[in-house]
């Protein structure tokens, strides 16, 4: 099993999701005779290879158990190795939508970072896409490459080692349908994202931090005739249902006998006027803030 092959199976070479009892993910790479330990017990690689994805495992002294998922880019983002800051799936899923992607398109991505949206963009594109992704640093384009080929991705990802602030892209000019930017200043790089758009016009998207970045991003679009300029940021709002206990008021002469009642069985107010079946949903108090800003513009392309 790999991102872009599908098996009911797991087999040598695989990489699994781990989903631990505290729900916790874990990458683990299937490997003939090694062991995964965990403090809870040990799970042998040999007796993963053939069960199926989706199921539960216990470990040798039968004290733990773990679920053995199927990869997908959403698990790969929330279980990757960090790099870098990475995109998570409310980010991503705009960022696809907005610059409008899809089987056949060819994306140029700067910079590679972790991986993350790499993953994502590679399935949206299919077999009959591209994309071309750069990262500056040395080491993390090394280890990235080595990531998309051990997925099966290297058909679809071409990973390149480059400023391309300084260099530009490594694609032929013309050839690109959207530009996906995560850089420092990436208004130093928007020349360049012209040049690899094609004649024909086409999407961009700048994430930024921080808003001094966003301003000088969206004059530097304005300058190389981009319109549409339009800026977003995703804030999740997780709501959750709790149970709400309601009183249940009594008038009349029967309310003092009531009330002294309830004061004299409290482990019994179901029967004394509470009603238990009322449930509320709300947002929760705590939940994921400020990630960064994202800047879409639309190219209409070159006479």
């Amino acid at each position: 099993m790999t991102f872009s092959r599908r098996s009911d199976v797991i087999a040598e070479g695989d990489t699994v999701i781990v989903r631990r009892e505290n729900n916790t993910l874990e990458p683990l790479i299937i490997k003939q005779d090694a062991q995964y330990q965990l403090t809870a017990g040990l799970y042998r690689h040999n007796d993963i290879i053939g069960k199926p994805f989706g199921c539960k495992m216990y470990s040798h002294n039968k004290k733990n158990v773990i679920t053995l998922l199927a990869p997908t880019p959403e698990l790969w983002t929330l279980s990757l190795p960090h790099r870098t800051q990475i995109l998570y799936s409310t980010d991503i899923s705009l960022v696809c939508l907005m610059l409008e992607v899809a089987p056949g398109s060819v994306v140029v991505e700067s910079g590679t970072g972790s991986g993350s949206l790499t993953h994502a963009l590679a399935r949206a594109v299919g077999k009959s896409g591209h994309v071309h992704t750069h990262e500056f640093h040395k080491e993390r384009y090394e280890v990235a490459k080595m990531e998309f080929e051990r997925h099966g991705l290297g058909d679809v990802v071409t990973g390149y080692h480059r400023n391309v602030c300084v260099d530009g892209f490594s694609v032929e000019e013309g050839t690109a349908t959207a530009v996906f930017l995560d850089l420092p200043s990436p208004w130093e790089a928007v020349p360049h994202a012209v040049r690899a758009l094609s004649a024909a016009g086409g999407r961009i998207c700048s994430f930024s931090p921080c808003v001094e970045q966003v301003q000088k991003t969206c004059t530097a679009l304005r300058d190389q005739g981009f319109q549409e300029i339009q800026t977003f940021e995703g804030i999740e709002r997780p709501y959750q249902l709790s149970r709400k206990r309601v009183w249940e008021p009594y008038v009349g002469k029967e309310r003092h006998k009531k009330f002294r009642s309830e004061q004299r069985d409290e482990d019994n107010k179901a029967s004394n006027g509470w009603i238990n079946a009322y449930v509320k949903g709300g947002p929760r108090k705590e939940g994921v803030g400020h990630t960064g800003y994202l800047t879409f513009a639309t190219y209409p392309g070159r006479d």
